[in-house]
């Protein structure tokens, strides 16, 4: 059975994430085959990368409990679905920081996708 994570790209209040979110759970649901977990920003309130190494020559896991609760659901997972929006033309602060601490081999080569959403 394949293991996905379908994160939430927003931690704004008034956010829509949660509705599109919910619907690509549902899909998954219906797939005998796959199961999924709901990852939400707001439950890893990561602080800014601001380590003294990337982390693709991290000798050691990053200490803040937030990170190694994050790393550690991203480490699990056979691929990903990212609900994003789009703000001023890019994606928000909070998920290109989620991205960035785990940048080095936790993604390992496994698929990703995205349900791109805006206004």
């Amino acid at each position: 059975m394949l293991n996905i994570k379908v994160i939430l790209g927003s931690t704004r209040q008034g956010r829509f994430s949660d509705k599109p979110g919910a619907w690509v759970m549902s899909e998954i649901a219906k797939r005998p085959d796959m199961q999924a977990d709901l990852l939400d920003l707001r439950d890893y309130p990561m602080p800014f990368f601001d380590e003294p190494v990337s982390p693709n020559y991290a000798k050691e896991p990053f200490t803040n409990a937030a990170v190694a609760a994050w790393t550690k659901k991203i480490t699990e997972s056979d691929g990903y679905i990212v609900v994003i929006q789009e703000y001023n033309h890019g994606i928000p602060a909070v998920l290109k920081n989620a991205f960035d601490y785990v940048a080095g081999s936790a993604w390992g080569k496994k698929p990703l996708a995205f349900v791109a959403y805006g206004s």
